[in-house]
């Protein structure tokens, strides 16, 4: 009966060595799975905007590391500070985390190109770092003939150095239909030929018994015929007065 009551007196002494056991491995647990991490998490700061040797010094005093990707072209921060970074600002990460930094590398602009011909406009490109791209004609009434309207990316915008830069040149001014002028007074004449968008050419007197003075009878080029804008139109006029002999 000793035994049996010795045996019995140390069960209580066992399970508590056992439930403190487990309560001591629980905290642990939960300190070490939950608690601490939540204590290693920290506010990433931002930098962006910064000189990369001052975001980097920010981030490592920190406790983060520090990354830095290839430079990026961005009109909205200086050239050589931080355009972007991952995580972004405010976000929480594990201390000793590593933080991504884009640096802005300025790039080359693009020249201002608008009426230059073509191989002027090459050169430009190359001496700013830049090269040719696709060139596209396009009819203008304003550009001359073989210059530059437009560029892609635009005049005066940056871009990555030797990146190319597609041009749209004039093609000179588009073709319009010659109207038809014969039979219309001398004043309506010319009128219409201006409305066209052409020029009045030479303009010829020719002795006419049959029509009234002051029409016109013929003209150069003929109606409905294509030209260039602002070509020239040459009319005859009748008129009632005798060629001298």
């Amino acid at each position: 009966m000793p035994i049996y009551e010795q045996s019995s007196s140390k069960k209580p002494v066992i399970a508590a060595i056992i439930s403190g056991s487990l309560s001591g491995l629980l905290m642990s647990l939960l300190f070490w799975g939950v608690i601490q991490p939540i204590l290693d998490m920290s506010e990433v700061p931002d930098v962006t905007g910064k000189k990369v040797e001052i975001a980097k010094s920010i981030l490592e005093g920190r406790g983060f590391r520090v990354y830095q990707e290839d430079a990026i072209n961005d009109a909205t921060v200086p050239e050589g500070a931080v355009s972007k970074q991952d995580p972004v600002p405010g976000g929480k990460v594990r201390k000793g985390s590593t933080v991504k930094v884009w640096p802005n590398g300025g790039g080359s602009s693009v020249p201002m190109l608008q009426g230059m011909l073509l191989p002027q406009a090459t050169v430009m490109l190359q001496q700013a770092g830049l090269r040719l791209g696709q060139v596209a004609m396009q009819s203008s009434d304003s550009v001359p003939k073989d210059a530059v309207i437009s560029s892609n990316p635009p005049f005066n915008s940056k871009t990555q150095k030797d990146s190319p830069v597609d041009l749209v040149v004039s093609a000179g001014a588009g073709e319009v239909a010659v109207p038809a002028v014969r039979g219309y007074g001398k004043s309506r004449s010319q009128e219409m030929i201006k409305q066209a968008g052409l020029n009045v050419g030479s303009v010829r007197y020719i002795y006419d018994e049959e029509n009234d003075p002051g029409l016109v009878v013929r003209q150069d080029p003929q109606a409905g015929s294509k030209v260039a804008k602002g070509s020239n139109v040459s009319i005859w006029v009748t008129t009632d007065i005798e060629p001298e002999e």
